[in-house]
């Protein structure tokens, strides 16, 4: 084993070299979360909470996520109270208390009470996605934090990790948990055959002026298109949109000037906000991902949210699956067993919601790409049946 010196810059807490085989506890586990997104914040969040005081790195200086919103279903409230932030996501946050699928002229289609069937779990909200991390990152207490440092090279043994970061420090850890996105860099070192693949989908997304009034999750699903809008403050709105198209074609058609042309046959109530959308807004465009693994670990890394499981945004449970994944790991890790029992323990405990959520986008999204007519038909007559049958599962506790 190569010998790595202490020197990546963060505080050592009086912790030896190298670990050992020994039980660990939330003082002298040496942990680096690699990602300073919704999934990292929520990792170290959570291991604080167990008494934890994890090391944690982000390629990036500042956030990056002005301009997107984000909608969460009532498990995601769940979850943020376990981390005991809901309250503060509350005081920001926008009651999304209906979601309602109209066709492309605007006509009613299926019509669900989230209130209602989130009803005892928590309920369903929406924010910019900013405000989100901006209060999980300020909950922070103990975590050792970097920005605009990543990680160059992991070299995984038995009983730890050696890191080498961008900077040119070293240092080893006991575990290294990826937390750095659909593009992670963690999972290319340690997992370099797995790759995002397309979906065959390529998405606009925006937060603009709420003109119209939008006031729940509100759709308007076209030929091989949808628009979509929700509210996320008092005053603005989160519009996304979406295009099945020829994997070769994502790349032109993911312009920021070529979408509005290709929803002028939608309708009021959301068209007017791609039409009056000042020209000062910011649009962010790209394909449509997804990440397909079996295994989330390897040796002493492990592989949480996007980064292990990427999905199409169809069930609005991409940020909910990582803060999941955060508060199972941090229990498996907290019950003092061995990391070679604990990574396993949170695999097992996850993979099954995590794969259901993943069958469900993809199902959720063929039954969006079928003829208008024999769409429209099936949302009419079981709509709000079908919404019912994805979401049931993740009413239970983690």
């Amino acid at each position: 084993m190569p010998e790595f010196a202490l020197k990546s810059g963060f505080v050592q807490r009086n912790q030896p070299s190298t670990p050992d085989q020994s039980a660990f506890t939330g003082s002298n586990m040496r942990i680096l979360i690699v990602g300073g997104g919704i999934a990292g914040f929520a990792m170290a969040r959570a291991l604080e909470l167990k008494g934890f005081e994890p090391d944690l790195v982000e390629r990036r200086l500042e956030d990056s996520s002005a301009g997107m919103g984000l909608y969460m279903p009532g498990n995601v409230a769940r979850a943020l109270a376990q981390l005991g932030v809901l309250d503060a996501v509350c005081e920001t946050a926008i009651p999304i208390l209906t979601q309602r699928i109209l066709d492309h002229r605007g006509r009613t289609l299926s019509i669900t009470k989230t209130l209602e069937f989130w009803d005892g779990c928590g309920p369903c909200l929406s924010l910019p996605r900013h405000s989100l991390q901006a209060i999980l990152r300020g909950a922070l207490v103990r975590t050792n934090t970097r920005f605009g440092l990543s990680l160059t090279d992991i070299q995984p043994f038995t009983k730890g990790c050696n890191v080498v970061f961008s900077d040119g420090s070293t240092d080893v850890y006991d575990l290294v948990i990826g937390a750095d996105g659909i593009d992670s860099t963690v999972r290319s070192l340690v997992f370099p055959t797995v790759m995002p693949f397309s979906i065959g989908n390529i998405c606009w997304r925006f937060i603009t002026p709420n003109t119209c009034a939008i006031d729940g999750w509100t759709a308007m699903l076209g030929k091989g298109r949808t628009l979509l809008a929700i509210p996320v403050s008092n005053e603005d709105v989160y519009v996304y949109a979406d295009m099945a198209v020829n994997h070769g074609d994502a790349g032109e058609g993911a312009k920021p000037q070529a979408f509005a042309s290709l929803f002028e046959d939608f309708a009021a109530p959301l068209l007017p906000l791609i039409t009056n959308m000042p020209k000062h807004t910011g649009v962010h465009t790209g394909s449509i991902q997804q990440v397909v693994m079996d295994a989330w670990h390897l040796d002493r890394v492990v592989l949480i949210g996007d980064a292990a499981h990427a999905s199409s945004p169809s069930m609005a449970e991409g940020a909910g699956m990582a803060i999941e994944d955060a508060l199972v790991l941090a229990d498996a890790i907290a019950a003092g067993e061995r990391i070679e029992l604990a990574l396993p323990a949170y695999v097992a405990r996850r993979k099954p919601r995590v794969d259901w959520v993943q069958q469900q986008c993809v199902a959720r999204d063929k039954m969006r790409a079928l003829p208008p007519m024999a769409r429209n038909v099936v949302l009419k007559l079981l709509g709000d049946k079908l919404y019912r049958r994805s979401y049931t599962p993740l009413l239970a506790p983690l």
